[in-house]
């Protein structure tokens, strides 16, 4: 089995990475590089997670995880203090520009959706994709979705609600 963590700038955060997916995929009786009882919270953390949540979550972690200037993946400082969303390879173009949004944390949810809607649930997201789950059935009339060219305008929210208020 072939995963891609990440770079890490130190060896020994490295060697941990390894060992938190060998755990995840493999289960306690792995081999790891440090003892199993290191990473007791961290197996209760992952007991809740789906294998590709938790290897997002690694990932996240590394030194080098594509984030540009912001923390999360496909959301980069815009002018006039907001935030755009971008995401790459999608529907044969090299980028697709997604809005600009007034916080770092909506233009990542908003990162999430187009992702999970292009890609799949194997996309990489910033958030838990069970955060998600509306805009991941197929034909569901989501309030996650997130209209093309969103400039200016909020995310939706992105809890279940049984009915929606227009101002």
């Amino acid at each position: 089995m072939d995963l891609q963590l990440g770079t890490y700038d130190e060896e020994e955060f490295a060697a941990k990475a390894y060992d938190l997916a060998a755990l995840k995929c493999f289960g306690t009786s792995t081999q790891t590089n440090f003892p199993v009882t290191e990473y007791e919270k961290d197996l209760e953390m992952m007991e809740k997670k789906t294998k590709e949540d938790y290897l997002d979550i690694l990932r996240r972690k590394s030194d080098r995880f594509s984030r540009g200037a912001s923390k999360y993946r496909g959301v980069a400082r815009h002018h006039r203090n907001r935030w755009e969303a971008r995401i790459g390879n999608v529907r044969g173009k090299k980028s697709l520009y997604i809005g600009t949004f007034s916080t770092e944390e909506e233009a990542a949810r908003a990162y999430d959706v187009v992702a999970i809607k292009n890609k799949g649930t194997n996309a990489a997201t910033n958030f838990d994709k069970s955060t998600y789950t509306r805009s991941m059935t197929p034909g569901s009339n989501s309030a996650c979705d997130v209209p093309s060219h969103a400039e200016d305008q909020p995310l939706p929210p992105t809890t279940t609600t049984s009915s929606n208020h227009i101002n």
